[in-house]
């Protein structure tokens, strides 16, 4: 039992490690956006999509008193900005031209958009892409790529570990497209720290149920909290698959700067109710409910890829197995201990109380610094 609850103590302190050296604002998630349309005798169009966020930490922007970035000032860094861009955009056998600086929104974040030409030589093969921005300041940063041409479209996911491109007219097969995206929502859910820790929170206390009194009882045998725990999971992924298929097809555009804030709180009202009863006993309900924010917060991933109705399918339907697949990963290193734990009674008394006390702590300083910069 001692051994159990050493072990636990130990995955929760890697865990809070992660999330302590991990950004302050937490899953305000880094994708660039590339697409490159394929045509005749070496002819190529592209356009790169790249949040106006990420373009300031790179190389400043100089946003105005207020913090607002005016077009006028976008303007005047567009040198800046298509150097930066087309330096690590690498195209060695083509000449690059840009053609147009615009902005664009997702989910209420705003993307510059760098349309560009190149003419390239022929050469036997493929053309490589070599995709290097923003890995230097932010490794979590992902480059979502789609090649077109008139064999087809697709996909690439682009991260410091797989940074070519291959540009051809071979339009890939669909199981690779969805087994690419189902590896990015995996790592999706693990980078996502308020994710992870959204999850955790709902893990610690699994194996119990409330009583009248409020506080926790462990639930009898094996069998009942696996089950609980495959039930909450499944509730939150379903959740945020649904937020998430609405924001793709722009059903909703919910903006980031408000949804990230809300996530937020909704980690900070699971570690209460963990504390002291304030949600609905139902938990996998509250995951469901949490798992409509969280999903809003995916919103970015794959609406600005312009993929056609089969790809979308595809991407999505890959994605949230990967999200599955993640929070079953944090899952399996975390019930088996629980499992152990639940009889010590200092458990449900102490152990879970602290655990949940600090990640109110850590959701409340996510929770400051995402207001802070609305």
């Amino acid at each position: 039992m001692v051994q159990a609850l050493k072990r636990l103590a130990l995955l929760w302190l890697s865990l809070a490690a992660v999330l302590i050296v991990g950004p302050a604002q937490a899953h305000m998630s880094s994708n660039g956006y590339l697409r490159v349309e394929l045509g005749e005798n070496g002819a190529l169009k592209g356009r790169l999509e790249i949040a106006l966020r990420d373009l300031d930490a790179a190389i400043g922007l100089n946003p105005g008193p207020d913090g607002a970035l005016t077009w006028g000032a976008l303007k005047a860094r567009r040198a800046a900005i298509e150097a930066y861009a087309f330096s690590r955009l690498e195209l060695p056998d083509c000449a690059v031209r840009p053609d147009a600086l615009l902005v664009d929104r997702h989910a209420g974040a705003a993307y510059a958009v760098l349309r560009f030409s190149a003419e390239c030589r022929q050469t036997p093969g493929a053309l490589t892409l070599t995709y290097n921005l923003l890995f230097d300041i932010d490794p979590t940063h992902r480059g979502l790529a789609t090649v077109a041409s008139s064999e087809g479209e697709r996909t690439e996911v682009l991260s410091p570990d797989h940074r070519t491109l291959a540009i051809d007219r071979q339009s890939g097969g669909r199981l690779d497209d969805f087994e690419r995206f189902v590896t990015f929502g995996v790592g999706h859910i693990i980078l996502g720290y308020d994710h992870l820790l959204f999850v955790a929170l709902l893990m610690i206390v699994v194996g119990f149920h409330r009583v009248a009194d409020g506080s926790w009882r462990p639930v009898e045998g094996i069998g009942g909290t696996l089950v609980e725990a495959l039930k909450i999971l499944t509730a939150f992924t379903l959740a945020h698959a649904i937020a998430l298929s609405l924001a793709t097809f722009r059903v909703i555009d919910a903006p980031s700067r408000y949804v990230d804030p809300a996530v937020a709180v909704t980690i900070m009202l699971t570690a209460i109710d963990n504390i002291r009863p304030i949600l609905p006993r139902v938990r996998w309900m509250m995951a469901f409910g949490f798992g409509l924010v969280h999903g809003l917060a995916f919103a970015t991933a794959l609406a600005p890829m312009q993929l056609p109705p089969l790809g979308i399918a595809l991407a999505l339907g890959g994605f949230n197995i990967g999200v599955e697949l993640g929070q079953l990963m944090l899952a399996l290193l975390l019930v088996p201990i629980v499992l152990v734990a639940r009889r010590e009674p200092l458990y449900p008394r102490a152990i879970a109380p602290a655990l949940s006390a600090g990640a109110f702590l850590l959701a409340s300083f996510w929770f400051v610094e995402r207001v802070r910069a609305l």
